[in-house]
């Protein structure tokens, strides 16, 4: 019983050991290397020797567990993996599937896309190309017309003046053609008469021969013995001149043949230009032909490209019409809706507003009704107020409008005051200069008097280099400058000098007391002068001793208290104007 239930549980085992190779074998796809992936059963490890037992045939008691234990997990392992491979299978194929979706998704999105983007582009092509095309037959139209306008100024004119030309050429090579004729013509008579004459020449010799002597005769003579005929005539004529005129006439014949030779040559150059000129008049005819050809064609070509774009523009013109329809009913229908969604909108507005404002109306009712009642009892006391304070200011406005009128007043003679007084001083000022400037001028003339009675014996003298004037010969620098006043109130004394440039004059005879000056002056030309012309350099005296008989002194100067006089009673004066002249302003 023992070895049946091992038996038994040996197949078992060993069915169970070939199941799971099967299943391994399933799983990894490949029977090749079954013997090292898989370790031999118990019974191959059967061994008969001399040495060693045969435990081997037949499985001990201990490992009998363990083979149970092993197969349950290698059944369990095998399911295990049955239900793995199941699964990785099913989620093998839930992915591929997922991925095929999502990738066949994501290729009709970029397919979607690109297509979007190619129509975009085709359409973007599309329009520049046409708006390219528009430019350029813009320009080809533009570029024919002044093709036609240029071609209907210049070539026709151009044509006309070259057939002008080659009339005109042709005219002229038939004039040179003619004249070349009859110069031929010339010539051939000339010739033709040369001819007759020679034959004439010829035919005397002939004569003069026969009438010779028998023994001259040709035929009495020997063959050695026979000459020309023109070197016989020339041998035997009886005078040299006709045989100067024979060779001059031979001479002529030659030059005649060859100017008839050039003639000729020049008729055969003649004819091959014509001929050439022939050739390009036909030349330039084909190129007329052609242009014309060509013109034609550019015009046909025009109306095709005109009637291309007349018929581009209309459907355009359709296609822009039916799309501003189809936007305009579309417009037209959005602002329809939009209109009434706005209105409805409006309506509902206007009830909650007008709700609103009755309510809010209400209040501001009640509440200007009491602002008004409490306004009204200020405007009462305010009204009392405002009474008293006009009293009050009344009485202060007269006031300050009469402070403000005397003040104004007073401002105003202020400054009129302020001005007759400036232009008084002006006055003042402008009369005391010109009162000092003429008691200047009359001290210097009586100055120069006394100098011109002063000098007896004066020489002439040219000074260039100096300055003009009386110059003294020591410097006199004073820091003060002072206006020019004589000095009056010390008698009869010596006049001040005159100021050289740069130098102030001595004023009130401060310097003059301690200066001795001598001048050099020149003496006066004209009548009554050569009194001074005796002595040079003469230094004028301090007194009137040496003064001529005839000249009657000067008189003396006034007295200060004169001068002070005058100046009291111009002062008066002055002030008097002013009074004058501000009571003519205050009138």
């Amino acid at each position: 019983m023992a070895l049946v239930s091992s038996s038994s549980q040996y197949d078992r085992f060993s069915i169970a050991a070939n199941e799971l190779q099967d299943h391994i074998v399933d799983i990894y796809g490949n029977k090749e290397n079954e013997l090292e992936l898989f370790r031999p059963s118990l019974a191959d490890h059967h061994k008969v020797g001399f040495f060693t037992l045969d435990r081997c045939s037949q499985t001990d008691v201990t490992e009998v567990v363990e083979l149970k234990d092993m197969t349950e997990v290698l059944q369990l392992l095998l399911k295990d993996v049955h239900k793995m491979k199941r699964d990785i299978n099913l989620t093998k194929s839930v992915m591929q599937a997922d991925y095929e979706a999502k990738v066949q998704e994501k290729a009709t999105e970029l397919y979607c896309r690109i297509n979007e983007k190619v129509a975009e582009l085709e359409r973007i092509h599309e329009d520049r190309v046409s708006t390219v095309r528009k430019a350029f037959r813009q320009q080809l139209a533009d570029a024919v017309a002044r093709l036609a306008v240029l071609y209907n100024k210049n070539l026709e004119n151009k044509m006309q003046k070259e057939k002008q030309k080659q009339a005109g050429d042709q005219y002229l090579l038939d004039e040179k053609y003619r004249e070349l004729q009859q110069t031929i013509q010339q010539n051939q008579n000339v010739i033709a008469m040369l001819k007759m004459q020679l034959s004439a020449y010829q035919q005397s010799k002939m004569d003069l021969e026969s009438s010779a002597s028998p023994s001259e005769r040709p035929s009495n003579n020997s063959p050695a013995s026979i000459q020309s005929p023109i070197e016989s005539v020339s041998m035997r004529t009886p005078s040299p001149q006709f045989n100067q005129e024979l060779e001059d006439l031979r001479v002529e014949v030659e030059d005649l043949n060859v100017k008839v030779n050039n003639l000729q040559d020049q008729v055969d150059n003649k004819d091959d230009e014509n001929k050439k000129l022939d050739q390009q008049i036909e030349v330039l005819n084909q190129e007329l032909d052609q242009e014309k050809m060509k013109f034609d064609k550019i015009n046909k070509d025009l109306e095709n490209t005109k009637k291309a774009a007349e018929n581009e523009k209309a459907s355009s013109e359709k296609l822009s019409r039916e799309l501003m329809d189809k936007q305009r009913a579309e417009m037209e229908r959005m602002f329809q809706q939009k209109l009434q969604k706005a209105q409805e909108e409006a309506e509902a507005n206007a009830q909650r507003e007008s709700i609103a404002q009755q309510s809010a109306e209400k209040d501001k009712v009640k509440l200007l009704q009491d602002q008004k009642k409490l306004l009204e009892e200020q405007l009462a006391k305010e009204r009392k107020k405002n009474q008293e304070k006009a009293e009050m200011d009344t009485d202060i406005d007269k006031y300050v409008k009469n402070e403000k009128r005397l003040k104004e007043e007073i401002e105003r003679l202020k400054r009129e005051t302020e001005r007759v007084h400036r232009t008084w001083e002006k006055k003042f000022a402008i009369l005391q200069q010109s009162l000092h400037a003429l008691k200047d001028e009359s001290y210097i003339r009586q100055t120069l008097q006394r100098q011109a009675a002063a000098l007896h014996h004066a020489a002439v003298s040219y000074a260039v280099d100096t300055p003009m004037g009386i110059l003294p010969t020591s410097k006199i620098n004073s820091p003060i400058k002072k206006p020019v006043i004589p000095d009056i109130g010390r008698g009869r004394q010596q006049p001040p000098p005159q100021p050289s440039q740069g130098q102030p004059l001595n004023v009130g005879g401060v310097l003059g007391e301690k200066d001795y000056i001598s001048y050099t002056v020149s003496a006066p030309s004209g009548r009554g002068t050569a009194m001074f012309s005796v002595d040079e350099n003469q230094v004028m005296s301090e007194g009137e001793d040496d003064l001529p008989v005839d000249v009657q002194p000067l008189p003396d100067p006034p007295s200060r208290k004169s001068y002070q006089y005058h100046e009291k009673i111009l002062a008066r004066q002055l002030k008097e104007l002013d009074i004058y002249y501000y009571v003519q302003c205050q009138v």
